[in-house]
């Protein structure tokens, strides 16, 4: 979710300085001669904005608008970008049905940026009043986001408060289509970076969203998928003070799972995995706190499927998501007649009853009991036992 969310973010930094060459180099050009307003078809066959959209991969219908008015003390400038589309990797990554940009420039500050632009090619940021920009209905495709540049660049002091907005629009991973999705970025923006003051992000998933999707973020799932699958979230991440070094995340949102399988890589302790099937998984958040309920049928490969139908695992307890990349667990674990097998010598089996609980975040500690039921292949037949083990999810020094 948050290897989502961040490549979401940087989507829409990527396009902000196109917008901003636009406005300057055009009001530049054209404020000695605006009256009571002046409305410009942007014409894309002149140099400086054929340049422009070349080097950002960006194109728009030949309808697209700049509406200039002046008032007594500044220009209030609006541009209005009809069927935009950006591409990366020769393919489509962002389409909207129209982009607009508000903002508004003093007398004095076209002059500064005019000169300073013209001489120097550099623009004067901080000259630049507030900008809003507002993407109606867009398509995202976030395929190629691997391939983007990024690292840390130098702050600068030299920026503009700029919003951005994009509503009602589709998400896709390549072919397949992720759902809806709605932003919100406040940003003070410079030359050589993009320093985020504050988001909110929701995505509701497609109707038809593949569970295998959820699965692949979790190192430890192998498969998460069935033809009988219904998997729904919908999310909504806020960060009202992202500049700060605290954690002010807010996270809310719901996620279900019906009718699926799961297949792990390992079990937290030395033993054969199994398939999870009939599961079923509920997760509602609020304000960072989850409440997690999953009902699952864990199988003996010794008996026939349509005999193991009646859920016999169960997993309930809470996630603190105060740190969304680093959430803490507290779940308990109860399963009855689960099969088990241990990974160097599937021969070495057995039956039995469990209670585990599980805490932590990094590294998991695990504290509970065995009931066996029955156990092959061993010298000595196992017994009912206690347990605590570590399971390591994250090392500590892990970027």
């Amino acid at each position: 979710m948050n290897s989502l969310i961040n490549k979401i973010l940087k989507t829409f930094l990527s396009i902000a300085l196109t917008f901003f060459l636009f406005i300057v180099i055009i009001s530049v050009s054209l404020y000695v001669y605006i009256g009571k307003g002046l409305e410009f078809e942007i014409n894309k066959s002149n140099p400086t904005i054929a340049s422009l959209s070349k080097q950002y991969n960006i194109d728009f219908d030949s309808s697209s608008t700049i509406n200039l008015i002046a008032n007594t003390d500044k220009i209030d400038v609006y541009l209005l970008f009809k069927d935009i589309t950006i591409n990366k990797s020769d393919d489509r990554f962002i389409s909207a049905n129209n982009a607009s940009l508000r903002t508004s420039l003093s007398y004095t500050n076209i002059m500064l940026l005019g000169n300073n632009f013209f001489n120097t090619e550099k623009i004067l940021y901080s000259l630049i009043g507030s900008v809003n920009v507002h993407l109606k209905e867009p398509v995202l495709n976030i395929k190629y986001f691997d391939s983007m540049a990024s690292g840390d660049t130098l702050k600068d002091n030299n920026f503009f408060p700029l919003s951005i907005n994009a509503d009602n629009g589709i998400l896709f991973d390549g072919d397949s289509e992720i759902g809806k999705f709605s932003i919100s970025l406040n940003i003070n923006q410079s030359n050589n970076r993009s320093d985020i003051q504050s988001y909110s992000l929701d995505i509701q998933s497609h109707k038809d969203f593949p569970a295998y999707y959820i699965g692949r973020l979790f190192e430890d799932v192998s498969l998460l998928e069935d033809k009988n699958e219904s998997v729904y979230f919908d999310i909504n991440i806020k960060d009202p003070d992202f500049s700060t070094d605290e954690n002010t995340q807010i996270l809310n949102g719901i996620l279900r799972v019906r009718d699926t399988k799961m297949d792990l890589i390992k079990f937290p302790v030395n033993l054969k995995p199994e398939s999870i099937r009939n599961l079923s998984l509920d997760l509602n958040i609020i304000n960072n706190i989850g409440q997690v309920n999953l009902l699952g049928s864990v199988t003996n490969p010794k008996v026939r499927l349509k005999l193991q139908k009646e859920p016999n695992l169960q997993v309930s307890g809470t996630i603190n998501f105060e740190e969304i990349l680093e959430p803490y667990l507290d779940l308990t674990v109860n399963g009855t007649d689960i099969y088990f097998a241990m990974l160097d010598n599937s021969n070495l089996n057995g039956i039995t009853d469990l209670r585990v609980s599980i805490s932590g975040k990094n590294v998991l500690d695990l504290a509970g009991e065995l009931n066996i039921k029955k156990s092959n292949g061993f010298l000595v037949p196992l017994t009912n036992s206690t347990f605590e083990a570590q399971h390591i999810i994250k090392k500590e020094n892990d970027e």
